[in-house]
């Protein structure tokens, strides 16, 4: 409450002060000395942010090399089946004898350079921080001399004011002798912060420079160690490999284009890579081709590049449907009740009506048949409406489908209802 209260009582001056009504007294060279403060806590949070940045690059990188060597020594590997590699793809031959060992380097690379980055951390980062947090008393000093000098300009425009009236009151002597106790309240405390800041900001900041010196040092000599260790790993798996490090880049991409031939058109060319277009698309686009017929579907060849490429489909048909009474038991009129004529009524009475025949036992319902359940092959994403999107491994009901594997299918999972590509599943 205390604080609040002198905050309320430095607002008017504050406000005064800045439209030019009230005098603000400066002192240069304490102001000389903030602003060097001021870019010494500016310099001291760019080394943090720089070295945090520089940390974070250091490990993505090692990181990110060594999940580069695992996929590509992945690729290199002979799949499953596959033998005797090196006699169909004798250009590869230098690259799979050596793939390993270039994954393991960056391994060891990756765990050789986290040391150094806890030594930035420990020796760098830390330092910094504790400086930093002796800055920050060092500006909650400076926020509070500003205080004291508000206070002091206050009572000291006050005192003045009073002092210049030419016919004082009796309250404006009490006024008086209130306000020169104030004002030599304020003028001490203002002098007394004021010197000691500007007796201890040069030391200080004259000691935040020495720091510097070390600080620059070890980053340096952490940085050297770090493509040090880069540039060993490195040499040594050139070596090992007879790679040609000094081979400048324009010539490493040339060889590279002429060894690569024409596989990227061919892989352009395979039917997996292409983009599948469903048929509301091709129907909306005003071309319906021909092949969009599910009923003249025609067994295609087997190879393994068509089992993923989901074939072209036609709107699935429409059926009847029966309704429920089909299926239910045909009912059976019970006979007309009997009633004897009047010529007969003597023989009714000797001999009882014969009992009702009994009704007819209904036919049985005829049996459901049996489901059929299909497995996802592959990850399949519904490309318009109406299609049936699913995950490889889901099970799903097949409601509809033709002998060919190669026309879209109807089937249902978890509630849902659509059309899928026939041969991105297998049966059950």
């Amino acid at each position: 409450m205390k604080g609040i209260g002198k905050a309320f009582a430095r607002t008017p001056h504050m406000f005064t002060t800045k439209v030019g009504l009230s005098k603000k007294s400066t002192d240069p060279e304490f102001d000389d000395y903030n602003r060097r403060f001021a870019a010494l806590e500016g310099a001291a949070e760019k080394l943090l942010k720089d070295t945090k940045a520089f940390d974070e690059a250091v490990t993505n990188l090692f990181t990110t090399g060594a999940g580069f060597s695992t996929h590509f020594a992945t690729l290199f590997h002979p799949l499953t089946g596959e033998y005797d590699i090196l006699r169909k793809h004798p250009e590869a031959e230098h690259t799979v004898k050596h793939v390993d060992q270039y994954e393991n380097i960056m391994e060891e690379l990756k765990g050789a350079v986290a040391p150094e980055l806890e030594l930035i951390q420990s020796r760098i980062a830390g330092p910094v921080k504790e400086v930093q947090g002796i800055m920050k008393l060092i500006r909650k000093s400076i926020t509070k001399r500003d205080h004291k000098l508000v206070d002091y300009d206050r009572f000291n425009n006050s005192l003045t004011k009073l002092r210049d009236k030419k016919e004082k009151s009796l309250n404006d002597e009490k006024n008086l002798f209130k306000l020169e106790q104030d004002f030599e309240i304020a003028s001490n405390e203002y002098d007394y912060i004021n010197t000691a800041l500007k007796t201890d900001l040069p030391r200080f900041m004259q000691m935040s420079t020495q720091l510097i010196d070390p600080l620059f040092h070890s980053f340096f000599y952490m940085q050297l160690n770090i493509f040090y260790l880069l540039l060993e790993k490195l040499s040594e798996f050139a070596g090992t490999a007879q790679i040609d490090v000094s081979m400048p880049s324009a010539q490493v991409a040339d060889e590279y284009e002429a060894k690569r031939t024409d596989a990227w058109v061919q892989i352009e060319d395979m039917n997996i890579t292409k983009r599948l277009i469903s048929t509301c698309r091709l129907v909306s686009g005003g071309s319906t081709p021909s092949s969009l017929n599910r009923a003249s579907s025609t067994a295609t060849t087997s190879s393994v590049g068509s089992r993923n490429v989901a074939p072209t489909r036609s709107p699935a048909p429409v059926y009847e449907k029966k309704s429920p009474s089909s299926l239910s038991p045909i009912p059976v009129a019970a006979p007309p009740p009997y009633s004897p004529s009047a010529a007969s009524t003597g023989f009714a009475a000797a001999k009882k009506a014969p009992p009702p025949p009994p009704p007819l036992k209904p036919k049985p319902k005829p049996a459901e048949p049996e489901r059929q359940y299909v497995v996802a092959l592959y990850d399949f994403e519904a490309q318009a409406d109406g299609d049936l999107d699913f995950k490889a491994g889901d099970r799903i009901e097949v409601i509809e489908k033709t002998d060919s594997s190669e026309d879209w299918w109807t089937g249902r999972i978890n509630g849902r209802q659509g059309v899928f590509p026939g041969n991105y599943v297998q049966e059950s």
